[in-house]
């Protein structure tokens, strides 16, 4: 008797949740985590400003390759030549 009202109305998935549900989930999530980020930051401020600074010094690594192979051509090397 209890497998037959165990596979009653059973549709092979499980019920989803609900759009409103799943962005309160995620907001949450994010919430907790940016709690985390800014209690390790009070803690160990110097290792987030190093952090920071490792950041910063990629960022301008790469931005300054990405610069330097974007450069014209030189005048000789354009097909219109003036």
């Amino acid at each position: 008797m209890a497998l037959k009202s165990l596979r009653a109305g059973f549709t092979g998935r499980p019920a989803e949740p609900d759009l409103k549900t799943r962005t309160q989930d995620v907001a949450r999530y994010v919430r907790d985590e940016a709690a985390v980020v800014a209690g390790t930051a009070r803690e160990h401020p110097a290792a987030l400003s190093g952090t920071l600074l490792g950041v910063a010094t990629l960022a301008f690594v790469a931005g300054y390759l990405m610069g330097g192979t974007s450069a014209a051509p030189a005048r000789s090397q354009r097909f219109w030549s003036l």
